[in-house]
């Protein structure tokens, strides 16, 4: 699949590289079909680009590079599109953006994404999280997003260290750092 991007000009993806996500992100339902793509100039962050929409593109951190403490609180419910199985690893990264020449990050709704199964979605955090928190740097050299495994009751806990992943050899990668 060849897609024409505003931000990457012309990329090739096979379809395995995509994440579905069967219900769009906020904002950008009828939006499915999404590539995790890594940026060169900077290692903390990936950006989630639209396969069908060349002019979305979203920038993504984990949180957990910058925040130690981050937690994702939902329902089970709300995770029900990721397929998961207990003790499956689930991903979490939170958009950027520009406020007042300064950059937050949305931690009250992040993605999470089902690697294995490539399969995202956008949820909206049980716990209190701001819209907009201050990000202090996005050069640190320890971009990892959280690893979340699913209990079978519904539970979530983040931990270990990956990258953004668009192909079989960064999944390799992402599931060393794990």
């Amino acid at each position: 699949m060849r897609i024409e991007t505003q931000r990457f000009g012309n990329i090739t993806l096979d379809q395995d590289q995509l994440f579905l996500f069967p219900s769009g992100l906020i904002g950008m339902e009828t939006l499915r079909d999404w590539a995790l793509l890594p940026d060169f100039d900077n290692p903390a962050v990936a950006w989630l680009q639209s396969a069908s929409r060349g002019d979305r593109a979203l920038p993504l951190i984990s949180p957990r590079a910058f925040f130690d403490d981050y937690r994702v609180q939902v329902s089970r419910r709300e995770l029900a599109g990721l397929h998961m199985k207990p003790g499956a690893e689930l991903y979490v990264l939170t958009t950027v953006s520009g406020h007042s020449g300064k950059l937050t990050t949305n931690l009250r709704s992040p993605i999470v994404l089902n690697l294995s199964r490539r399969l995202g979605c956008q949820v909206i955090t049980d716990n209190d999280q701001p819209l907009q928190q201050g990000v202090s740097s996005l050069t640190s050299e320890s971009f990892s997003t959280a690893p979340v495994t699913a209990s079978s009751a519904g539970n979530t806990t983040a931990s270990a260290p990956i990258t953004a992943a668009t192909s079989a050899s960064l999944v390799k990668q992402l599931r060393r750092a794990a």
